[in-house]
């Protein structure tokens, strides 16, 4: 039994240090590796308030970090947005089915996502303004799929946004959403002990991996950091389609 305990935390940590070291460079992507292998260790009601306060946790290792000042401008429209998309996402899970929904959704994520990497632009259209819409299917998908990373994705490589940019934008979106998400969770008593002491014992290799993929970002110029961000995408978009198919 200790033996598969030992196992166990030794498991987690290095997905947990994985999941770091890609939201430390891109400023998303922590749940894309992170759920999928830790949902096989840890109950949902344990495991779904620890990771709103990991990503809460490596947000803010992430804002220390960056250097350059996002405005309010770019990310509290975005996020209000998404606030308004929650419900919908709600109710299209209680209405549809979830398998489809997921393969709905991950194929077009594929798609829109091949499309950007071959280059082949998308409309410019409206462009110069605030990313509401986006934050909008965030907060839908957030609401129904769990996520809300991916619209976000395309809409700031679309902007051509900075590296550093797109990192500080994601990074404050993702303080917000986990904030008001452990808000909820605490409200309804939906945090138990057992998520306090995931979010305490992995808080060094939350550390340890933002810190090191924050570093590693400042390596990688702007047109490969734009690459490694929707090839992440497009990873999202197939794990999604081929976990929905191969579900019970």
């Amino acid at each position: 039994m200790g033996e598969m305990t030992l196992l166990l935390v030794l498991l987690s940590g290095l997905v947990i240090l994985m999941a770091s070291l890609l939201k430390g460079m891109t400023g998303f992507g922590f749940a894309l590796i992170s759920i999928p292998f830790l949902s096989m260790m840890y109950s949902v009601k344990v495991l779904v308030p620890a990771m709103a306060m990991f990503n809460l946790i490596t947000s803010i290792i992430l804002l220390l970090k960056i250097r350059e000042k996002v405005s309010w401008y770019y990310f509290i429209p975005m996020f209000a947005a998404s606030l308004g998309g929650i419900p919908l996402g709600i109710y299209m899970l209680d209405y549809l089915d979830e398998k489809v929904l997921r393969i709905i959704i991950g194929a077009i994520l594929i798609m829109v996502s091949v499309k950007m990497l071959i280059g082949i632009p998308l409309a410019k259209k409206f462009r110069n303004k605030p990313i509401i819409f986006a934050g909008f299917l965030s907060g839908v998908l957030s609401g129904s799929v769990s996520l809300g990373g991916p619209p976000l994705v395309i809409a700031m490589n679309r902007k051509n946004y900075s590296k550093e940019l797109f990192r500080g934008i994601f990074a404050w979106f993702s303080t917000f959403s986990s904030f008001f998400a452990l808000a909820a969770f605490y409200v309804r008593g939906l945090i138990p002990a057992g998520s306090m002491n995931l979010a305490l014992y992995y808080s060094p290799l939350l550390l340890i991996g933002s810190s090191l993929g924050n570093r590693w970002a400042s390596l990688i110029n702007a047109e490969k950091f734009k690459r490694v961000v929707i090839i992440v995408n497009v990873f999202t978009g197939v794990l999604t389609v081929v976990s929905a198919i191969f579900a019970s």
